[in-house]
């Protein structure tokens, strides 16, 4: 076939168009004559078209080159194209110190086999990866990181299984994951894969301490029967999760000498990983308490933020009820009598434990005291309601009121005492002395001498 070109004066559109449906519906074998004569009609047309009509098609062509080129989640190398397709991440959410499942499926939607086709996983914290399973390894585990397929046929997938440990110390989180893809031409392109890690929560009670309600809250980590007291502490959320409608309540049943005195239960919306709160219980102990130690036990119930996780556990705070010792002065005399000076004289204080518990240690000492002798007394154990006398010989040197100080100390259940009380006593002359004696003798002496002298005898 010769080529067929427009006449002159005629409509060039009309002219082209059928010649190009003349070659476009011609068959049959195409001999060298047709190919030159088909080559020659092309060159006429390419002749024959605008410039900008070839400027944007080279435009458009570039335009392609960009749009198919490699981007984040596929490879495209001469007719294969791989991908990741994630197909199950197992739990989800994923828990700290737990293992985590991610499978994928790794698709060549291309028209040719990939060849060599290599994985490679990032090991990005919280997540420490264990190993990895498929068909293509058989029954065994693949422990690399970075491992090599040797073939994807085209349009197919290779499923693979990707098992992790998610780290114990794991805060709550969205966290990435990444795969690395690359076949043999040396094109990759890399895909994240997000989980979320939700930690728990682990509620627990610290720094607890016992106050005195009457003693100027003083702390102290016992108390008696009888006496209303605080008990404060803290619950802390020590997990790696946050915990959310916490609550912490008394949970004394009906026979225990404890009762409270203000609401029992303490409630917080919400308890964030490594947060605390303070808190506080006024109770009375029974007066008819026994003396022993008793165990406060504190309910805590909570759940992490997804509600995945229910937190139900108590927590005992033990005290101590122990017994106080008193010592009281009962009564004090002298024997034989009232002291006199220059007489030696005992005095017997009689002590006296009012108190409800045990005294140990007790010993009495008298200080200020002018004259000499024993002042010291050594009394021993005084049980509830008992007394005993601390007995102190001395001679006193000088006349009139005497100021003493008795010092008392012993120990009880809360540790050692002293009991300071000042006496006073009176010490008196001495009777029949021997100065008037001798007065009166010189007196009758001199009277004797004097009549003699009138007798006229001396």
């Amino acid at each position: 076939m010769k080529p067929v070109y427009p006449e002159k004066r005629s409509c060039p559109g009309k002219k082209k168009r059928k010649l190009m449906y003349r070659t476009s519906v011609e068959k049959g074998p195409v001999d060298s004559e047709k190919l030159r004569d088909r080559k020659s009609t092309y060159r006429v047309l390419a002749d024959r078209l605008p410039a900008s009509f070839l400027r944007f098609t080279v435009a458009l062509l570039m335009i392609s080159i960009f749009l198919t080129g490699p981007t984040s989640a596929v490879v495209v190398s001469g007719n294969t194209q791989l991908g990741v397709e994630v197909s199950e991440i197992t739990p989800n959410p994923a828990s700290p110190g737990e293992d985590l499942l991610i499978r994928v499926n790794i698709q060549n939607i291309g028209d040719e086999p990939a060849e060599d086709v290599i994985i490679g996983i990032e090991e990005i914290h919280p997540f420490i990866f264990k190993y990895s399973t498929s068909e293509i390894y058989g029954s065994g585990t693949n422990l690399e990181r970075t491992f090599q397929i040797q073939q994807i046929r085209q349009r197919s997938k290779v499923e693979l299984n990707f098992y992790f440990r998610i780290d114990q110390e794991a805060e709550s989180g969205v966290y990435q994951l990444e795969f690395t893809i690359k076949d043999n031409s040396g094109t990759s392109f890399s895909r994240r894969i997000p989980v979320m890690v939700e930690g728990n929560p682990d509620l627990v009670l610290a720094g607890t301490n016992i106050f005195h309600v009457d003693e100027n809250n003083s702390s102290s980590g016992a108390i008696v029967p009888g006496q209303e007291f605080y008990l404060r502490t803290t619950v802390k959320n020590a997990g790696n999760g946050d915990a959310k409608n916490v609550r912490v309540m008394l949970n004394l049943n009906n026979s225990s000498p404890l009762i409270p005195l203000e609401d029992n239960v303490r409630f917080f919306e919400n308890l964030s990983a490594g947060s605390s709160e303070n808190l506080s219980f006024k109770l009375l102990l029974g007066s008819n308490a026994d003396v022993q130690p008793y165990r406060i036990p504190l309910r805590i119930t909570a759940s992490n933020s997804t509600d995945t996780l229910q937190i139900d556990k108590i927590q005992e705070i033990g005290i101590n009820v122990l017994n106080r010792a008193k010592i009281d002065v009962s009564s004090l005399k002298f024997d034989p009598g009232m002291p006199v000076r220059g007489q030696q004289v005992s005095m017997t204080v009689r002590l006296e434990n009012v108190g409800e518990g045990e005294a140990r240690s007790v010993k009495a000492r008298l200080e200020g005291l002018e004259g000499s002798g024993s002042t010291a007394a050594f009394l021993g154990r005084l049980d509830k309601d008992d007394d005993a006398p601390a007995v102190f010989t001395f001679t006193p040197e000088k006349t009139g009121d005497q100021e003493v100080t008795l010092l008392v100390e012993y120990e009880d259940d809360f540790g050692k005492h002293q009991l300071s009380e000042d006496l006073t006593f009176n010490v008196e002359r001495q009777k029949g002395s021997i100065v008037p004696l001798v007065l009166g003798a010189a007196f009758i002496l001199a009277a004797i001498v004097f009549y003699m002298k009138k007798k006229g005898k001396i």
